[in-house]
């Protein structure tokens, strides 16, 4: 099989791959204004509450839930087990985290819920699964909001980006660890290739259950179908919806490619995920182990992003064994989607948006 190469658009600079170790917390008090100064608050806040507590002493080990849903085989799950060795090999055996992947504990809704409410205490997952509660971080889910990877990265690294880690600390009493690249998401379709935007007309796209998913679809003639994430490869083999999208490496480990005749290289969104870690979690420890989550989910992603960057491709191709591989006219997308940003703009922050793209 011609090998494939990754569009130009990815733009990738792999000294850009950073840890997103982004500690959260915040003094927001709405969902459209800056909040600022709450990462160290809450860490010291937490801190406190375990020494008057004494929940945490440091002869006891403190056992943790970590859930996602993800399969075992894809790169999540591994780092995921290799953030909880970490965790439990840098506090001395004193913190345990068991991993919980292809939504055991809960599918994506259920888990962001419970991890707000303390019942499950890590998860890792888009922060799109918190914007009905804390609109401003729907900007990173929007379509062609980034120009490439590196812009996307450069952003994450930003005082714009700890903005909004801190207000959806406020509004949803959950702490962003540190964030894992996901992929550039990719659109599959059976029957029709995606050469234009405007062939998307009429076709009904599996979306998350997310508001700038929907909204997008719909803005480019889709008719988006909200569908769980482990019930997708059905829906499609049942042609219940004529596609969706997700990166690669998602579209790999679902085998996605079984009930898809095209992938189609829209790179309509540069995706990280979050390692959130609810209030109450890191209430039972002490600063000295909250510095340790940290820390260990700061190097975990470091190579996790690495990793996931360099798989990437590989991913595209493997694929192409399966299903026929279709570059379409990206900037045909780009225009039909501009319009749309006017509809979030007032959720988002002031500012947040041009920020963004003067990066």
């Amino acid at each position: 099989m011609k090998q494939l190469q990754l569009k130009k658009v990815m733009g990738v600079t792999m000294s850009l791959v950073l840890a997103m170790s982004l500690t959260a917390c915040g003094t927001s008090s709405d969902n459209k204004n800056d909040t600022t100064g709450a990462s160290a608050a809450a860490q010291t806040e937490a801190a406190a509450q375990t020494a008057d507590s004494g929940a945490a002493a440091s002869t006891e080990t403190v056992a943790l839930r970590l859930g996602h849903t993800q399969s075992t085989e894809h790169l999540l799950n591994t780092s995921a087990e290799n953030f909880a060795a970490l965790v439990e090999e840098r506090s001395g055996g004193a913190i345990h985290i068991d991993v919980y992947p292809s939504e055991t504990l809960g599918t994506n809704t259920e888990l962001a819920e419970a991890c707000s409410e303390g019942d499950v205490d890590l998860y890792i997952s888009a922060t799109g699964q918190y914007t009905s509660r804390y609109t401003p971080f729907t900007i990173v889910e929007a379509f062609y909001m980034f120009r490439d990877l590196d812009h996307m990265m450069k952003f994450y690294d930003s005082d714009s980006h700890q903005t909004l880690v801190d207000g959806l600390a406020e509004a949803c009493n959950v702490n962003i660890l540190a964030d894992l690249y996901y992929g550039a998401r990719q659109m599959t379709t059976s029957g029709k290739a995606l050469k234009t935007a405007d062939d998307l007309a009429g076709l009904k796209m599996r979306a998350a259950n997310e508001p700038l998913p929907i909204a997008a679809f719909t803005q480019l003639g889709a008719s988006p179908t909200p569908i769980a994430y482990n019930e997708t490869y059905l829906a499609l083999q049942q042609h219940t919806v004529d596609g969706q999208e997700n990166p690669p490496a998602s579209i790999s480990a679902m085998k996605f490619y079984e009930v898809q005749d095209y992938l189609n290289l829209t790179y309509h969104q540069f995706q990280m995920l979050s390692i959130f870690m609810s209030d109450t979690a890191m209430q039972k420890l002490s600063q000295e182990q909250i510095d340790i989550m940290y820390d260990c989910a700061k190097e975990v992603a470091k190579e996790h992003n690495t990793k996931a960057i360099e798989q990437e491709q590989e991913y595209i191709e493997e694929i192409g064994k399966y299903s026929e591989i279709v570059e379409p006219d990206i900037e045909s997308f780009r225009e039909k989607i501009a319009p749309m940003y006017d509809q979030f703009k007032d959720q988002w922050v002031d500012g947040m948006y041009e920020a963004i793209q003067a990066m």
